[in-house]
């Protein structure tokens, strides 16, 4: 006796991959997680190199040695 014969294979593929709902949440996860993880990274280097430029900018308004 096989456990996943080819009727119950079928039943399940009919049940998720062709249900529309189960497609949209499928394919809106695929669509959104990367972009979540992009602009989370994105983010944290815009911030690092804002940091830098106004430590730049103090840098050059208070010089620490005068020549």
């Amino acid at each position: 006796m096989e456990i996943l014969n080819q009727e119950v294979t079928q039943e399940i593929i009919r049940l998720t991959w062709r249900n529309p709902v189960f497609m949209a949440v499928a394919i809106a996860l695929i669509w959104l997680i990367p972009q979540l993880l992009i602009r989370k990274i994105l983010s944290e280097n815009y911030k690092k190199k804002k940091l830098e430029k106004q430590k730049d900018k103090i840098g050059k308004l208070y010089p620490k040695a005068l020549k």
